[in-house]
């Protein structure tokens, strides 16, 4: 039995969201990130899953079946997140909601199984570093998590790619960030998907961007969920779909 890592990145292509709002209406899911390992001493085998199209609920629907279709390959004993309570799962089982009331894919269903023994390891990371934490803070940045356990969770670093020099003008700062993906480049993506011109190499290396820091997203979280007391968190971090709201 295995250990599953997941995490969804998201945009706001119709309607900004207010400030530390999360709000489900605000969102559009864009990708997801996947990592599995059979046992937490070696490296998980990885997968990042890109939407297909446009905003239709087709290609979100699109997106749910690959993502089951390569989770229900694996022997999962545990999900997973960071901050998987708060965002990932609330707005994963929130679309399968909206999906259902007009298909009959029973996606919050499946959504809710494979949220069965899911581990929120910010959860536990805010409690073991709480000294760390700003005043309005609940949850560790992930980014602040590795650094204090001296896991190396390379920064993506947008030197290192090949864009025409207006490309990421809008983008403030030399390191993706989560806030960026949901700003500018997964908007970005989709509408190069959309126009049909991902055979050209500006999308490609925005392809290879996104899947190196979506990547860094759940390769190294099995080591931050050991380093912080691995199966010992399960039953004080676990939470599952009926406590995710």
């Amino acid at each position: 039995m295995g250990t599953l890592v997941l995490d969804i990145e998201t945009a706001s292509p119709f309607e900004e969201p207010p400030e530390n709002s999360n709000g489900t209406q605000y969102y559009e899911w864009f990708a997801v990130s996947l990592a599995y390992a059979d046992n937490l001493e070696e490296s998980p085998e990885t997968e990042v899953l890109f939407r297909r199209g446009n905003w239709d609920d087709a290609h979100t629907i699109d997106l749910y079946q690959r993502m089951f279709e390569w989770c229900d390959k694996q022997n999962v004993e545990r999900l997973l997140t960071y901050n998987g309570t708060w965002f990932d799962g609330k707005h994963l089982l929130n679309w399968a909601r909206e999906i259902d009331a007009a298909t009959d894919h029973n996606y919050r269903g499946r959504t809710e199984r494979l949220f069965e023994n899911h581990v929120d390891v910010a959860l536990a990371a805010a409690d073991e570093y709480s000294e760390e934490l700003w005043d309005d803070q609940h949850i560790l940045p992930d980014w602040k998590a590795y650094k204090i356990t001296e896991i190396n969770n390379d920064s993506v670093w947008y030197d290192d790619y090949d864009f025409p020099e207006t490309y990421l003008s809008q983008i403030d700062g030399s390191a993706v960030q989560g806030k960026h993906i949901g700003q500018v480049l997964g908007e970005r993506y989709v509408d190069n998907v959309e126009a049909g011109i991902e055979s050209t190499s500006v999308h490609r290396e925005l392809t290879q961007l996104l899947t190196d820091y979506c990547t860094s997203d759940v390769a190294d979280l099995v080591d931050l969920y050991t380093t912080l007391g691995g199966p010992t968190l399960d039953e004080t971090y676990r939470r599952t779909a009926a406590e995710i709201t």
